[in-house]
């Protein structure tokens, strides 16, 4: 029987531990409890706050192999490790502790357990307490409810999610109509591609290079602005509306939304000719058939620079690093302001999800849960 501390506060603080218990339940051992997703403050040096779970897991793996794979996972989830103790702690994408072994009583110069710690860190003892209340400390020789009652530590936790819950990969996607988004060279179109071909899905490809103004748009802006939008929200309500009306496949999946056309008017339309535009799309996006799932994918913007640079499109050479944050806000705007939507917002800025299985395996499971 082992317990495990899990924490994060830098980035997608959720998404990094829901990574963490995927591979855990992959590559270490059964998941088999998972206590409420905490909030709070750092401890021992100033930062950020932090998330923080404990976990419960049935592991074949030996002690001693224990603690690499542990550290393999945060290396895999962007965790830096400082190159001394001296160094102290610092803020981290992910941080996994080994609470208890078992009874095992270990003191190494790499590993203590249990944890030595743990008695003094309320962060660590309520979501263990939420999972072992009667597990006794094979040192203190008392319960972890026990341990809880007399710990000194007075922070404050706040429970962000009551079930957190595990994702694991089922046969099926539960939905018929999927949306993959995301800003320029953030992997939509592949990732949309790959959902299809396994899950026996339909693909709708936005067909941008159809465009006629697309190329003279990234030339000249100001003067292409509205002819190039307005032929995007054409052309996109037309495939999309005819495509999912006439044709009941059971699963489609696109690389693209009808609402991209109002994140795009937003950047590069001048506030009159936005006003205008904003009363058209909304006149159309009332017909539209909505997705049921909308995908939203986060890139950061050096590594977006990179895919676009790769695919080596002539017409997106002069796309700059501050156009793409500022269409990155026009994307979190638009979906801060639509809550109806039904939204699943990746990171996957720390991933490649077209080369790493791994990483793709646990996109599909966040889908399919």
């Amino acid at each position: 029987m082992l317990f495990l501390s899990l924490g994060s506060n830098l980035g997608n603080r959720a998404q990094y531990l829901k990574h963490a218990l995927f591979l855990l339940h992959r590559e270490v051992g059964e998941v088999v409890s998972i206590s409420p997703l905490y909030e709070s403050p750092a401890w021992g040096f100033s930062s950020t706050p932090f998330y923080n779970i404990c976990a419960q897991l049935h592991t074949t793996l030996p002690l001693e192999a224990l603690l690499p794979k542990l550290h393999a996972i945060e290396a895999r989830l962007g965790r830096v490790r400082s190159s001394s103790p001296e160094q102290g702690y610092k803020a981290r994408t992910l941080d996994i502790d080994i609470l208890y072994y078992g009874d095992t009583l270990l003191h190494t110069d790499t590993l203590c357990v249990p944890h030595p710690h743990l008695a003094l860190r309320r962060f660590v003892l309520q979501p263990l307490a939420d999972i072992a209340p009667d597990f006794v400390d094979p040192n203190a020789r008392q319960t972890i409810t026990q341990l809880l009652q007399t710990c000194l530590d007075t922070a404050t936790l706040t429970v962000v999610a009551q079930d957190f819950s595990l994702p694991v990969n089922k046969a099926n996607i539960p939905y018929h109509y999927i949306t993959v988004e995301g800003n320029i060279g953030a992997g939509k179109t592949s990732l949309a591609t790959r959902l299809a071909e396994d899950f026996s899905g339909q693909l709708l490809l936005e067909e941008f290079a159809s465009n006629p103004f697309l190329e003279d748009f990234y030339k000249d802006s100001q003067r292409y602005a509205l002819a190039t939008e307005l032929s995007f929200l054409k052309d996109r309500y037309k495939q999309l509306q005819q495509t999912l009306s006439l044709n009941k496949h059971t699963l489609w999946v696109a690389d693209y939304a009808f609402s991209k056309s109002l994140i795009f008017a937003m950047e590069t339309l001048p506030p009159k000719e936005y006003n205008l535009y904003e009363e058209l799309f909304y006149l159309l996006f009332e017909r539209m058939i909505k997705p049921d799932l909308y995908i939203y994918l986060h890139q950061n913007t050096d590594s977006l620079l990179k895919n676009i640079q790769k695919r080596g499109r002539s017409f997106e050479t002069p796309i700059s690093k501050s156009y793409l944050e500022r269409i990155e806000q026009s994307y979190l705007s638009f979906l801060q302001h639509n809550t109806s939507l039904n939204t699943l917002f990746i990171d996957v800025s720390y991933m490649d999800f077209v080369n790493n299985e791994d990483d793709y395996q646990f996109i599909t499971a966040l889908i399919t849960k």
